[in-house]
């Protein structure tokens, strides 16, 4: 992989760079703080079908702009807007304040990162392979520690809670985080076969462009009107006896932005293999996208503001990492906070729900920027 701009700091004066980070900044002051602040994002007739409560637009506006920036310090910029601008609805409560910077911080880097990047097709083929899988075997991961861990009678199923999660057959084999994980392996694998191959193609039309973006968009829409009718909501009475009293402030702080929040359990389908499963389908149409844009495999081509969709799961994995139990035990700081493995579940949820929400809007924003710059160049 060769990279001219995203890691030259000096490409951060450019125009593009410069006013993207400025407009962006703002923005997010305005989505991240004023709006939660004065309640506006509560909207209580989703709340039967989908949380956060507070449903805030920061994630789409780091995509958009870290996309069109193309520049690390852009990058840090806006994660840093975000993580300033990040409403506590508790004036003195800070549990797992990390968790926000590991949120904004990764997005906005990734987003930025995979969208400047100039690689050839093969390459590209390459980087989809081996993200999308890894991000697949995190989820299969995650799955099967919370499977062995046993959570879901004692936690959920003891206070009512009917939620999807992982099982046992056999001599203790947790099935379904094996099969997700055996798949993200041979997800990776044909990948990394398709990467092998030198193809040259010479296109007539834009169609494997325009089939990788309908598979896009479908797989971010079909994930979230699944979410929206297998759900059970948790009250903030059952959440605090599920999760405790500070992992249920935690809760709150990150997401619900207001004291007593509600959150949501997916019923029909392990949470932790949601954003894998949307990964995997997005993965196809990157794939398809790519075979347009380098002609095939061997030219070069940049996934552009495409590439803001190809991390989901990293962030929600390295904040349960940082906060679980072991780590915190290890650096003394268990006796005041760490996320319990029941917790888990409703992270991956309510980030799930946030990033897919936002990764629609910044879809849709993008095919608008694309429009107009094809109009103007006519």
């Amino acid at each position: 992989m060769t990279e001219t701009k995203f890691f030259h700091l000096g490409h951060f004066f450019t125009q593009r760079a410069f006013l993207a980070t400025f407009f962006g900044a703002g923005l997010i002051a305005v989505t991240e703080f004023l709006l939660p602040w004065l309640g506006v994002l509560q909207i209580n007739a989703l709340w039967d079908y989908i949380t956060p409560i507070t449903i805030t637009f920061t994630l789409s506006i780091i995509l958009i702009f870290s996309a069109i920036a193309k520049n690390i310090a852009s990058s840090i910029f806006l994660g840093t807007a975000a993580i300033l601008s990040f409403y506590n609805p508790y004036s003195t409560i800070d549990f797992g304040f990390v968790s926000v910077v590991i949120i904004f911080l990764v997005t906005a880097f990734f987003s930025g990162f995979f969208a400047s990047i100039r690689i050839t097709g093969r390459s590209a083929l390459l980087t989809i392979g081996i993200v999308v899988g890894l991000q697949g075997l995190i989820g299969a991961g995650v799955s099967i520690f919370t499977t062995f861990q046993g959570v879901y009678d004692v936690n959920f199923n003891a206070n009512s809670v009917d939620i999807a999660h992982g099982v046992f057959i056999g001599n203790n084999i947790p099935i379904y985080g094996a099969i997700v994980g055996i798949f993200s392996v041979i997800y990776m694998l044909v990948f990394i076969i398709l990467s092998r191959r030198k193809t040259t193609v010479e296109h007539t039309s834009k169609k494997y462009a325009i089939i990788g973006q309908i598979i896009i968009l479908l797989s971010i829409v079909g994930a979230l009107v699944f979410i929206a009718f297998s759900n059970e909501t948790i009250d903030s009475n059952t959440a605090a006896a599920i999760f405790g009293e500070t992992n249920t402030q935690y809760l709150d702080l990150l997401f619900a932005k207001l004291v007593n929040g509600q959150f949501m359990a997916i019923k029909l389908l392990n949470v932790f293999f949601i954003l894998p499963i949307v990964g995997f389908t997005i993965g196809i149409g990157l794939g398809l996208i790519v075979y347009q844009r380098a002609d095939g495999t061997s030219n070069f081509m940049r996934f552009n503001f495409d590439g803001a969709f190809l991390t989901l799961n990293v962030a929600p994995f390295l904040i349960i990492c940082a906060y679980s139990f072991i780590f915190q035990n290890a650096i003394g700081s268990a006796s005041y906070f760490y996320i319990r493995t029941s917790t888990w579940f409703i992270i991956f949820t309510e980030f799930t729900n946030l990033l897919l929400i936002n990764l629609l809007i910044a879809y849709i924003i993008f095919r608008i920027i694309v429009l107009i710059k094809k109009m103007i160049k006519r």
